[in-house]
């Protein structure tokens, strides 16, 4: 290997702090072995790295493209170092879990904090990420279990229901739709609307059901995320559908939509092999939260059966 991972290191040192003498001091070494390093990876690379102008090295174009991708390494060496801790400390000490981000603050956050009060020694590392990255993060063991605002298809991974839920309308304050009780979709031709991309689920959803209604929304502005929306929404930029758990989570108006545009919320696992306890206990919390978020709602087709235990 022509690019070892001491020389990775020292590069990304001396990328992050902008000399020698700091990357040095970072890691804890000398400057000169630091320079030789420096001087030797660009000579095995056969590429000029840095520029040297009054004291400093300015990297070169070179350089910044190969950051990027030494960062990536580093980041990812960082959680092979976590994950091996973990292991020292016991099989069942780190649970991994990524989950749609509009259910972080009213479902996934709550859980967590009941899970980590009965284990106060679990390891909890939690992202939010896109439904179209779960099935990878899953099947790489990357994460032990997936919370979805919507059904993930496919063979090798075990879906399983938890939680219905609607798309709403979030608004403007003083727009005057607030005025409906509930807001159909022809109600928002013409309105400037901030949509999900028609790429991802929710957007997918939304364009069927504007089809249906032979309905044409005007976009605004395209997101991938409920938040995105709500804080475009807040700013007066234009309407948004979005999930109601989100919705719950901002000072927008939301009113309901005529449409019964359902969303169905999973768990996400490996066929391949059980969730760990933690990711059960997790779970079981999740759905309790489920219960109550759905009681609070007023959800009369109510929550669904989750079959984590």
């Amino acid at each position: 290997m022509r690019f070892k991972l001491r020389q990775m290191e020292v590069f990304r040192a001396v990328m992050l702090t902008g000399s020698i003498n700091a990357a040095a001091k970072m890691l804890y070494v000398s400057q000169p072995a630091v320079s030789k390093l420096v001087s030797h990876t660009e000579t095995t690379l056969g590429l000029l790295l840095f520029e040297r102008s009054k004291g400093r090295l300015v990297p070169t174009a070179e350089a910044q493209a190969l950051f990027r991708e030494v960062e990536q390494v580093y980041q990812s060496a960082l959680r092979v170092d976590e994950f091996a801790r973990a292991l020292a400390l016991g099989p069942a000490s780190l649970l991994r879990v990524a989950c749609s981000p509009s259910l972080g603050p009213a479902i996934l956050a709550p859980a967590i904090v009941e899970l980590k009060r009965g284990m106060p020694k679990l390891r909890i590392d939690w992202h939010t990420t896109l439904m179209s990255d779960m099935p990878f993060e899953v099947l790489s063991k990357a994460i032990d279990v997936a919370v979805t605002s919507m059904p993930i298809e496919h063979e090798h991974l075990e879906v399983v229901p938890f939680m219905r839920g609607r798309m709403v309308c979030a608004l403007p304050a003083g727009h005057p739709l607030a005025d409906k009780k509930r807001i159909a979709l022809a109600d928002l031709a013409g309105e400037p609307m901030i949509l999900f991309r028609r790429d991802i689920p929710f957007g997918t959803m939304i364009f069927r059901a504007c089809q249906q209604a032979d309905v044409e929304l005007t976009s605004v502005v395209d997101v991938t995320r409920a938040d995105q929306a709500l804080a475009l929404v807040q700013g007066g930029l234009g309407l948004a559908i979005v999930d109601e758990f989100a919705a719950g989570e901002t000072d927008c108006m939301v009113r309901p939509l005529v449409e019964d545009l359902e969303m169905i919320s999973t768990f996400v696992y490996s066929k391949f092999s059980p969730p760990p306890r933690g990711a059960v206990l997790l779970m079981r919390a999740i759905h309790r939260r489920a219960e109550k978020l759905g009681r609070q709602l007023g959800h009369s087709h109510g929550i669904v059966q989750a079959r984590a235990d």
